[in-house]
C-alpha cells in the first residue's frame, strides 16, 4: 500500500492533481502537490518525475513543441541527482520540477499522442488489428521486391515518394548516379567470386 505524504494527503490523489492542474495550466497549484510529494521523500520526488515525463508525451502538443519533451526528462533527472532528505536544501530539486511544470501548464495542449496511441495498440491487442503491407513497401530492400526485380529505379520513383512532397535538393543526382556504381561494383565482385569458388586454389593468383 502506498503511504501517505508527508501531511497526510493520499499520494496518488496528489500525482493525479499534479497532472489535471497542468492539463488546466494551474501551473501555482501544480507545484503545490508537486512541493507535497517531494517533502516527503525521494520516492515520491521520483513519482513526480516520472509522471512529469508522462505528461509530456501525454498532454502537450509535442508535434508543435518538440522541445517540451528533453527539456523535462532533463529537468527531471536533475531533481533526482539533486534530492537532499533535507526539505531545506531540496531547492534546485523544486526549481528543477517547478520549471518542467511552469513550461508544460503554459505549453500549447494535445491529447492526441495518447489517442493515437490507444487506437491502434488497443485494436491490435483488443479487436487482432494486422497491419497489411502496400505493395510500394517490397522495393530492392525486400526478399518480395527482389523477386519483382525491383531495383534503384523503381527505390527513386516509388519507395522513396514523400507527402507532403518536398522540392527536388541539389544532391539527388549525384546520390542515384552514385548509388548504381555501387550496386554494379557488388554485381562485379559477386561475379568474381562465383569465379573463384570455382577455380582452384593457385588459380587464385595465376596472371
Amino acid at each position: 500500500m502506498i503511504p501517505n505524504t508527508v501531511n497526510g494527503l493520499p499520494a496518488m490523489a496528489c500525482v493525479s492533481a499534479l497532472q489535471k492542474c497542468i492539463r488546466r495550466g494551474l501551473e501555482r497549484e501544480a507545484m503545490q502537490f508537486a512541493v507535497e510529494l517531494i517533502h516527503t521523500s525521494k520516492p515520491f520526488t521520483s513519482m513526480v518525475c516520472k509522471r512529469l515525463q508522462v505528461i509530456s508525451h501525454e498532454d502537450i502538443d509535442t508535434i508543435s513543441q518538440p522541445h517540451v519533451v528533453p527539456f523535462v526528462k532533463a529537468a527531471c533527472e536533475q531533481a533526482i541527482a539533486w534530492y537532499d532528505s533535507d526539505v531545506a536544501k531540496l531547492g534546485k530539486t523544486r526549481m528543477a520540477v517547478g520549471n518542467a511544470i511552469r513550461m508544460m501548464a503554459r505549453a500549447a495542449k494535445s491529447r492526441e499522442g495518447d489517442h493515437f496511441q490507444a487506437a491502434v495498440g488497443w485494436a491490435a491487442i483488443l479487436e487482432g488489428a494486422v497491419p497489411v503491407i502496400p505493395d510500394w513497401a517490397n522495393d530492392q530492400h525486400t526478399l518480395q521486391g527482389r523477386r519483382l526485380g525491383r531495383g534503384l529505379q523503381h527505390f527513386r520513383e516509388v519507395s522513396t515518394l514523400l507527402v507532403p512532397p518536398a522540392p527536388k535538393d541539389a544532391y539527388e543526382d549525384d546520390a542515384y548516379r552514385l548509388w548504381a556504381l555501387r550496386q554494379q561494383g557488388k554485381q562485379y565482385d559477386k561475379l568474381n567470386l562465383e569465379g573463384a569458388s570455382k577455380s582452384k586454389p593457385g588459380d587464385l593468383f595465376s596472371e
